[in-house]
């Protein structure tokens, strides 16, 4: 819900208002949205009233600048905050450096008990860059890597983001961590997994294969 929610601006999110307010309540209320404009990347920060936390959603494709960062696909090495940390995306990693920016002030300010990173499709991308990129700085306090600064990475239909080398550090910080949910009739995932093999961009986490005929429950 979170992940879908992205997608709605500010204005049809303030907390209160009657239909956003039906489906969440208790469980998210929203707080603030970040947003790079020059790259038409997204991040929306919901609070989780019951627990205490942080769920950021990020947004995926709905502009041609989403499209020329996705199509920005060549490996630059890793600027998440280690020297092991291979090559990733360049146009993934670009929106994920300068939205963490804006996210981390916010993040430290709150220091959340519990904190989530979602995205669906392109902010599965940014979702996954920033999440590495909070757990490398140590989270809220800074200092060394840790993985308790996030509790949970999931993804719906998100793209792979970097080579071998980056997907061994992002396992082993967070890849317990993460869940990708991916749907066996989703077009753009069939047609992007053999360019994905090609170039070398390798999976991390946990992928969740979804199908029609094999419907999944899923719960706490």
């Amino acid at each position: 819900l979170a992940a879908s929610l992205a997608y709605s601006p500010p204005a049809e999110l303030r907390r209160g208002s009657g239909g956003y307010q039906q489906r969440l309540a208790p469980r998210l209320a929203f707080s603030q949205q970040v947003e790079v404009d020059r790259l038409r990347a997204s991040a929306t920060l919901f609070e989780m009233e019951e627990q205490d936390g942080v769920c950021v959603a990020f947004r995926g494709s709905t502009d041609l600048k989403n499209y020329l960062s996705m199509f920005n696909l060549f490996f630059e090495p890793s600027r998440l905050g280690t020297a092991k940390g291979g090559r990733v995306h360049r146009g993934y990693q670009e929106a994920s450096l300068e939205l963490y920016d804006r996210l981390s002030p916010l993040l430290a300010s709150r220091q959340p008990q519990r904190l989530a990173f979602i995205g669906h499709s392109y902010g599965g991308g940014t979702a996954t860059l920033c999440a590495l990129a909070h757990a490398e700085a140590g989270g809220e306090a800074g200092g060394e890597a840790t993985v308790s600064s996030v509790d949970e990475v999931v993804t719906f239909a998100g793209p792979r983001v970097g080579d071998t080398q980056f997907a061994m550090r992002y396992d082993e910080l967070l890849g317990e961590r993460t869940t990708h949910y991916v749907h066996d009739l989703d077009p753009v995932l069939a047609q992007n997994q053999p360019l994905w093999n090609a170039l070398g961009f390798v999976h991390t986490g946990r992928r969740v294969r979804c199908a029609a005929a094999e419907p999944r429950l899923l719960a706490d």
